[in-house]
């Protein structure tokens, strides 16, 4: 029924030299496009900074290198089932990790207390009526 006016000659003129200098620009201006590639850090120096921490997780070595945490994840995975690292406490979802140093440190330090504190620990004595 109807549809767009037609232009005028001089609005055609117009877009007609707009369009001849606009696609040896655009050929030019085209975005490059990049591969994405990940580049894991070094083992030792992950390792490194998990021996001057308590604990690991995912996170903190995801923000701490700039990776993303399913890779942060398999690295603390690999790491452990070399056994430079000790998963302490962990799910599905989140694992904490410890230096393997820091964990045999610290349960020799728990049977240490444990006796003691047997020893100390007094029998109850039964109240008479």
């Amino acid at each position: 029924m109807g549809g767009p006016k037609k232009p005028t000659l001089s609005q055609a003129e117009k877009k007609q030299t707009k369009t001849q200098q606009k696609p040896s620009e655009k050929k030019e201006s085209a975005p490059q496009k990049y591969t994405g590639s990940i580049t894991l850090p070094e083992e030792r120096d992950v390792i490194n900074y998990i021996r001057s921490m308590k604990y690991a997780t995912p996170y903190l070595i995801s923000e701490k290198y700039g990776i993303r945490l399913s890779v942060a994840k398999s690295l603390l995975n690999s790491l452990a089932s070399k056994g430079l690292i000790v998963p302490v406490v962990g799910d599905n979802r989140l694992r904490i990790f410890a230096p393997a140093q820091a964990t045999v440190e610290s349960v020799k330090a728990s049977e240490v207390t444990k006796p003691s504190e047997s020893a100390e620990a007094k029998p109850k004595s039964k109240r008479k009526k």
